[in-house]
């Protein structure tokens, strides 16, 4: 006697064998989707340093020059060698003299690394596991 004829005999695919595969899939659906779940939550965004203002503008005396918030940044974040935005290091002390378009930019002041914490991008994800824990993105 063959297997197929045992099945046959016994009644092949029945409510049980059908109940029991359901049960048994609906688990590994949410699996599935917990597993690419990561795609999208463990993104790095891009990020820069905190930039924080006293509210009547004492830690930045000068505030009532700045024009908007990218000035703000540039006097408080230094450049990497890309000229964009140094993402884990900002200045110690701000540096005004970098508004004048007739000073040639320097990169001998002092910087420190990010002690407020970081700023990140929400324009691709609003949320993600890096943005959520408090530590240094670059350390994943």
């Amino acid at each position: 006697m063959a297997f197929g004829e045992l099945l046959e005999q016994i009644g092949g695919m029945g409510r049980f064998q059908l109940i029991h595969t359901m049960l048994l899939t609906i688990p590994i659906l949410f699996m599935a989707s917990h597993n690419l779940l990561q795609n999208f939550t463990g993104a790095i965004p891009g990020h820069r340093c905190q930039v924080h203002l006293a509210p009547n503008g004492s830690e930045y005396p000068n505030i009532t020059l700045l024009q908007g918030a990218g000035q703000l940044l540039r006097v408080s974040i230094p450049l990497d060698n890309k000229q964009r935005l140094e993402k884990c290091r900002r200045f110690t002390d701000a540096q005004w003299y970098l508004l004048n378009a007739s000073v040639p930019g320097a990169n001998e002041t002092a910087t420190e690394p990010c002690a407020e914490g970081w700023f990140y991008d929400q324009t691709q994800f609003t949320s993600t596991i890096v943005s959520e824990v408090s530590g240094h993105p670059g350390g994943w």
